[in-house]
């Protein structure tokens, strides 16, 4: 069963990629774009998005609180963050600050990213759509943006972005809802499904970069939380993934000189 769902996936896929080639225009763009967030990123946010209903559920929020928080601020991590200090009875500024600091990937992920839509002079607004911008749609756009017409970009970002928002409000309602009939160890862990989704997505790459960061990161990160639980991540993130920066940015200079 598992391997005929994979095989309908994957011809799913290449069914859209190659659509993509030969697709002109906005509205195609957004079609495919629609179909393989449905496919793709789609299903992982929303199971991502159960087990913070669940989660919300857990720590006393109302399901419409927990559901505007994935409405409005539309990003795991930081509302992991928001709700677990919420709970610890955190002050508003404290809450901020780490929210804050969780969401700065989304700096990086809108500078790679845009840059490669071209302006167009009829387009919807760029600055309302950078909210639809996630882990696993940036993954998506990442990887397809070189297979297709720089003028399907923008179209083929908004189908994938939009898809993976809207389902993140049933998500989270129905996570809140199943709290009290599934176990919570079934339930909770779901949230882990998207940044998992996120990591795999670059196991294939042919960057040699993206590897040495994912090795060095889950090493780094399993070690300093044995130690340092409060900045382990601080540590292996910031410490351990300019350290594989640096030793990449060494070896193409040597190998160049």
């Amino acid at each position: 069963m598992g391997v005929r769902c994979l095989g309908h996936y994957n011809r799913a896929m290449d069914q859209i990629l190659h659509e993509l080639n030969s697709a002109d225009t906005f509205s195609k763009g957004m079609k495919l774009g629609v179909k393989a967030g449905i496919y793709g990123p789609g299903p992982v946010l929303l199971a991502g998005m159960i087990g913070f209903g669940a989660m919300g559920h857990g720590v006393g929020l109302s399901w419409l609180q927990t559901t505007s928080i994935s409405f409005l601020m539309y990003a795991l991590p930081g509302q992991i963050v928001f709700i677990e200090m919420m709970s610890m009875g955190a002050s508003s500024s404290l809450i901020t600050i780490a929210v804050a600091l969780t969401s700065t990937r989304f700096l990086t992920m809108v500078l790679t990213l845009f840059p490669q839509i071209p302006k167009a002079h009829k387009e919807p607004s760029r600055l309302l759509s950078v909210h639809l911008v996630a882990m696993s749609s940036w993954a998506f756009c990442m990887r397809d943006f070189p297979k297709m017409k720089p003028e399907v970009r923008y179209g083929y970002f908004l189908g994938i972005g939009l898809i993976c928002w809207l389902l993140a409000v049933p998500g989270t309602i129905l996570g809140y809802i199943v709290y009290e009939y599934v176990p919570i160890w079934v339930v909770l862990p779901l949230v882990f499904v998207n940044p998992l989704f996120f990591l795999l997505s670059f196991v294939d790459v042919v960057v040699p970069l993206n590897r040495i960061a994912i090795v060095i990161g889950g090493l780094s990160g399993a070690f300093f939380y044995s130690y340092f639980p409060e900045n382990a991540l601080l540590m292996s993130g910031l410490g351990c993934g300019t350290l594989a920066y640096l030793y990449d940015y060494f070896k193409r200079k040597k190998s160049s000189a």
